[in-house]
């Protein structure tokens, strides 16, 4: 499987890295980390503690209990949570588990649109483009019948989230909401949250071979830039506003995800959340957070790493119930759910195993 390295992996074709990187996931065994792995016992038993929790509590729809209209977006965090441990579809205690949820999210794709959603409040892009990253996770790993309805499937989801994006059409290039996407695909405005899935969901159907404009991805990076907050770092959820860890860690990530490492806006970023960790389990959207802000510290590795990371896993640890389910969080999170919560802490826990391909430097 695997391992922590610092080593950029040597480019290959985009279908192939994919596949290459499914492959590996289905012939290496499940393996605790390495010695010189920052994954402590106790950091391992808390996340095979909440994977049980969620695979005791998958409901008889495949998904399992929500709030917030949630329809994909919470069974493709949670497939995403397997995934970070070492867990695949089809293979091992989990393997059924998986393929359900998958066979779920395909199921509900919108023929008419590709949006995979079911919700049409202003859930619906976020989980669509939650749910297009997960499936492009999961395309090497699964058996060949699913693999070729992911691909009919990514084709439509793809064009979606490049109809939605908000380019210039005969307009400067800078207005504040070029690149970026927002909740609804016909939304005039756009905002770093709603983008940096889009982003990422991108960055997936790239690596599995569709055909993603470079425009797209440069506009994208563009509007994330612009939502750099100057002088005190970090990013606005909106150009010009103000930020905090959770846009901060979204900003981050997009960037070093689009090939855009250690920039200066990243490395601000970086110096922003030494200052301001997510720390708080009382903070505004505390799981997001530690999702966000995890990813994006990995990106950026040295002190980013080593000083904030253990300030965002040891109090994220604390919200750990006795059946393993993570509780917390505030506002929307609140109304979430269990399963939610758990899968994203999960995903902040398991950033060191460095399993899912995405998120690999």
């Amino acid at each position: 499987m695997p391992t922590r390295s610092n080593r950029r992996p040597a480019a290959r074709a985009p279908v192939v890295a994919c596949l290459l990187a499914g492959l590996l996931a289905l012939t290496a065994p499940r393996a605790p980390a390495a010695p010189d792995e920052p994954v402590p016992p106790h950091v391992e038993a808390a996340v095979d503690k909440a994977l049980e929790w969620l695979a005791k509590n998958q409901a008889p729809d495949r998904t399992w209990p929500h709030g917030g209209g949630s329809t994909t977006a919470v069974p493709s965090l949670a497939v995403m949570a397997f995934l970070a441990r070492g867990h695949v579809p089809g293979q091992g205690p989990y393997g059924d588990l998986l393929y359900k949820s998958i066979d779920h999210v395909l199921a509900s794709q919108r023929p008419e649109t590709g949006v995979l959603s079911g919700t049409t409040n202003n859930a619906m892009m976020y989980e669509h483009g939650i749910s297009t990253a997960m499936l492009c996770e999961v395309y090497g790993m699964v058996d060949d019948p699913r693999r070729e309805k992911i691909d009919k499937v990514l084709a439509k989801s793809v064009k979606l989230i490049l109809d939605a994006q908000k380019l210039p059409d005969g307009r400067p290039k800078d207005m504040p909401h070029t690149g970026g996407w927002r909740y609804q695909p016909t939304a005039g405005d756009a905002d770093i949250s709603v983008t940096g899935w889009q982003l990422m969901a991108l960055r997936g159907a790239a690596n599995c071979g569709a055909a993603v404009p470079k425009e797209a991805l440069d506009q994208g990076v563009a509007y994330v830039r612009r939502s750099a907050v100057p002088g005190t770092g970090g990013f606005a959820y909106q150009p010009g506003g103000n930020a905090n860890p959770a846009r901060t860690g979204t900003g981050i990530l997009s960037l070093e995800m689009l090939g855009q490492h250690h920039s200066a806006e990243a490395i601000a970023g970086g110096e922003y959340l030494i200052q301001n960790p997510p720390d708080n389990a009382g903070q505004e959207f505390y799981f997001y957070s530690v999702y966000y802000c995890a990813q994006a510290l990995n990106q950026l590795g040295g002190k980013y790493w080593d000083t904030v990371y253990p300030k965002l896993r040891e109090p994220l640890l604390k919200l750990q119930q006795n059946d393993g389910h993570f509780s917390g969080g505030g506002g929307q999170e609140a109304e979430a759910g269990d399963a939610y919560r758990t899968s994203m802490a999960v995903l902040a826990l398991c950033v060191p195993y460095r399993y899912l391909p995405l998120y690999q430097k």
